[in-house]
């Protein structure tokens, strides 16, 4: 049976951990472009990120830069029988049109922990500067 991680989907950060872990950080909040529509999948608020600590069983560097290269995209993360899939969160709701992220499926993992970390002030400082910038983008593009 699939087991899905975590109900907030815009992968935020990814950060190393001792003993070949992976730190992902996940908000509701996308990350704002003026280039792409976007969408809340809960609660349009959190004042918290899920965290989920993945530790590998082989080295992490590769998965890491992967994990990188998937911030600000919408994904669940599944663990099944020490496996981990990463799929994408959009047309999750249709079964026939699920799809997993390249690389990132049937990972062999030693362990995994899901936690709720606090939104800091920096958080939501910087999730404010970001959202300023992209409405003078657009402000700018109108004029």
């Amino acid at each position: 049976m699939m087991k899905i991680l975590n109900k907030l989907v815009y992968l935020k950060k990814v950060e190393l951990l001792a003993n070949n872990g992976i730190l992902l950080k996940f908000d509701n909040l996308p990350i704002w472009r003026n280039d792409r529509f976007n969408v809340y999948f809960t609660d349009r608020y959190q004042d918290y990120h899920e965290g989920i600590s993945i530790y590998f069983k082989e080295n992490i560097l590769n998965y890491h830069m992967l994990f990188k290269s998937q911030i600000g995209e919408q994904l669940y993360i599944e663990v099944f029988n020490q496996y981990l899939n990463v799929w994408s969160a959009e047309n999750f709701d249709h079964t026939e049109d699920r799809n997993t992220i390249d690389y990132l499926e049937e990972i062999e993992i030693l362990d995994f922990k899901f936690e709720r970390i606090e939104k800091k002030s920096a958080d939501w400082k910087s999730e404010y500067e970001r959202l300023e910038k992209t409405y003078l983008d657009l402000r700018n593009k109108a004029i």
